[in-house]
């Protein structure tokens, strides 16, 4: 009788699981696609150019997504974007750029990276400045991106899922209703990149 409630509860856990991963597929998949460039050159070359070697043509949106998200979690690392410092203008597209090629950053440059990649690829990616959760408690100041999807903002965090560093993603594609606590929401403010509209 164990065994069959230790094989029920985990059949659960992987339907769950695997429910969530549909909603997103089927949300990303089924998003309004409108690719936008970050209109300065030199990024715009860079986005192009890490598009090209992380995806491929006949990957699907949330694939491309998933590519980006992964690309910044496995090969970036939390430090100073020196690069950045290159450009007249501390802006997204120098913080993106700056992330792209020198694979350091703070969560600035993984946020204006992904949003400035995620745009390229159709979506409605925007930075977000306010407050996160620390670990050891209260709040600090942090930068994150959000989706809007039909009127509904998904949180993308791709530096709080690298310095985690579990192998899986708490802050991919969630509401704020599914991270409680974890945004310090009275303080939000749109950050590098806005809205489309």
């Amino acid at each position: 009788m164990k065994k069959f409630l230790t094989i029920c509860a985990a059949t659960l856990i992987l339907l769950t699981g695997t429910a969530k991963a549909s909603d997103v597929e089927y949300l990303l998949n089924n998003a309004e696609l409108y690719p936008t460039s970050t209109g300065a050159a030199y990024c715009d070359e860079i986005v192009r150019q890490t598009l090209n070697q992380i995806t491929t043509d006949d990957m699907t949106t949330y694939e491309k997504v998933r590519a980006c998200y992964d690309y910044l979690v496995n090969t970036c690392s939390y430090g100073d974007n020196v690069l950045r410092l290159n450009f007249a203008e501390d802006n997204g597209t120098a913080r993106a750029y700056g992330m792209l090629v020198g694979h350091v950053g703070a969560c600035d440059d993984y946020s204006c990276a992904f949003a400035a990649l995620t745009r390229a690829i159709g979506l409605n990616c925007y930075t977000v400045y306010g407050q996160t959760a620390r670990a050891d408690g209260g709040y600090t100041g942090h930068i994150w991106c959000v989706i809007a999807i039909d009127g509904v903002e998904y949180v993308f965090d791709p530096q709080i899922d690298d310095n985690i560093g579990a192998g899986v993603y708490y802050r991919f594609c969630m509401t704020y209703d599914e991270t409680p606590g974890s945004y310090y929401d009275s303080e939000v403010r749109w950050g590098y990149f806005e809205p489309f509209y």
